[in-house]
């Protein structure tokens, strides 16, 4: 059954916006009757059925509800400087959502290509990669300096990391054993972090790691920390 994502899901009666109205009548072919699932992207599920075919203003009726779905032993929250081209991090939002992630913050960083990025066309792309791989869990995505990174995630308790080149006394990804059930992943531009900005993350109790023995690209670096990850929740699990 294909799943569709409303912000709001509360109600037992509920309409889709335009566009989405259009895609379920007049491109899938929904109709009166036919039964669809429906998240609002925290973890939380409803089935439902069409009452009104509008294809401006699809009209469904709740008929029950799952609470807490997808929810997994570890927390992932990535902090990536944007590449200049945008393309490549909407094809990192896209896989991180369909590995697992629960934040993404884009990162302003001294050697940074973009110090601008739409969010909504990211939440746009996280959405339907969302949608596509039948998941609930929808990340949430920001874009702030790296200090106020810092001065924000910092202090957390949890396991955080950070990755940059020529690193090479640092533990591998892989080898790293996790200690609690966050984990906050600082990711830099293909510049790399200044020497200022690691000394800074040290001073928050970053510990340095090393992914690979390869120069990776800002995204497929951040993207290979998604999947490591991912196979300790699921080693841990």
């Amino acid at each position: 059954m294909a799943l569709f994502y409303l912000e709001n899901i509360e109600n037992t009666i509920l309409s889709f916006p335009p566009e989405e109205s259009k895609h379920i009548v007049k491109s899938l072919r929904l109709k009166n009757g036919d039964s669809l699932n429906i998240t609002d992207g925290k973890g939380n599920l409803v089935e439902a059925v069409i009452i009104d075919d509008d294809p401006k203003r699809c009209t469904i009726e709740v008929k029950e509800r799952f609470q807490n779905r997808d929810k997994r032993p570890l927390i992932l929250h990535i902090g990536i400087a944007p590449t200049k081209n945008s393309d490549r991090m909407e094809w990192f939002v896209e896989k991180a959502v369909e590995i697992g992630i629960e934040k993404i913050s884009f990162l302003q960083c001294t050697h940074s290509e973009r110090n601008k990025i739409n969010l909504e066309r990211m939440e746009r792309v996280a959405i339907a990669a969302m949608k596509q791989s039948n998941t609930t869990r929808l990340p949430e995505i920001e874009m702030m300096t790296y200090s106020h990174f810092l001065k924000t995630y910092g202090n957390e308790f949890c396991d955080k990391l950070i990755a940059w080149c020529n690193n090479d006394n640092a533990k591998q990804l892989t080898h790293y054993q996790l200690n609690s059930d966050k984990i906050i992943l600082l990711i830099g531009p293909e510049g790399d972090f200044s020497n200022s900005e690691i000394q800074e993350a040290l001073n928050h109790n970053f510990s340095s790691i090393k992914l690979g023995n390869r120069r990776l690209r800002t995204e497929t670096a951040a993207l290979y920390g998604c999947v490591i990850i991912a196979s300790k929740t699921l080693i841990n699990k």
